[in-house]
């Protein structure tokens, strides 16, 4: 009897359903894009010879200069999966227990650690709102578009395609000049996930960051939902804020980017 794993096309949305109820934040952008953004994304999924899912790959194809790819499943019977990886340029955030495949599938010159993270409502009382955020709407748009071209980011360049009448974005101000922003990439029934969490460097230090992912923890407990986020493991400053707003890590995975080859 064969005992290879089998790649097959497209998820089983049943066995992603029982998935997510067991680790949300790990299946929580499988979810949100299939309901969202099904045109988007295409799944690949790898199979034991009894058809038992082990792992799958998700591909972001909003944006076709760079495709990112989610691998879930660390199985190492879905090893074979480095092969299906896009050529570079690209961005994958893979399990640690295959990051080495896939950096050398990529042939990126690095890989940094990031830590998904969950806050517990019960440990640490929010904030008082900040007065100086708000919820951006339409009319800001062309304002959130010429900020976002002058800071030298990628986590700011996502927000020049948002769409403020849909997505929930933050907006932190002073004397009326846009500072920092936030966003709600995922809001599902019980988790919604925060993330492009950016205060301009001239601004920093005045507690703009707090105020912005706090905005975006009020949001979701309106909502009836958990918050949670991603952060690199070596963006101490940012991990302590988010310590400190009561976040807690419950998974670790590693992001790789990879250039375009020369």
């Amino acid at each position: 009897m064969a005992t290879e794993a089998l790649v097959t096309p497209g998820i089983d949305r049943d066995w992603l359903d029982r998935a997510f109820a067991a680790e949300p934040l790990t299946h929580a952008f499988a979810i949100w894009d299939l309901d969202r953004h099904p045109q988007r994304i295409r799944f690949l999924s790898c199979r034991d010879p009894s058809g038992a899912i082990l792992a799958y790959l998700l591909f972001w194809q909003g944006n076709p200069a760079l495709p990112v790819v989610h691998w879930v499943g660390d199985d190492y019977r879905a090893r074979c999966l480095a092969e299906r990886l896009p050529p570079p340029p690209a961005v994958a955030i893979v399990p640690e227990a295959r990051a080495a495949e896939a950096q050398s599938a990529l042939r990126a010159p690095t890989a940094a650690p990031i830590l998904g993270q969950i806050r517990d409502g019960k440990s640490r009382q929010l904030p008082e709102p900040d007065s100086r955020v708000r919820r951006l709407g339409p009319t800001d748009s062309e304002a959130l578009v010429r900020w976002a071209a002058r800071q030298n980011d990628p986590i700011v360049s996502g927000y020049a395609k948002v769409d403020l009448a849909s997505d929930l974005v933050w907006g932190a101000f002073d004397r009326g000049e846009l500072l920092g922003v936030a966003r709600a990439q995922v809001r599902l029934p019980t988790l919604w996930v925060l993330g492009g969490v950016y205060v301009a460097p001239e601004a920093r230090n005045r507690g703009l960051g707090l105020g912005l992912t706090a905005a975006g923890i009020q949001a979701a407990y309106a909502a009836r939902a958990r918050a949670g986020l991603w952060v690199r493991e070596d963006n101490f400053e940012a991990r302590d804020l988010y310590e400190a707003l009561g976040f807690r890590t419950v998974e670790r995975r590693v992001w790789i980017e990879a250039p375009a080859l020369p």
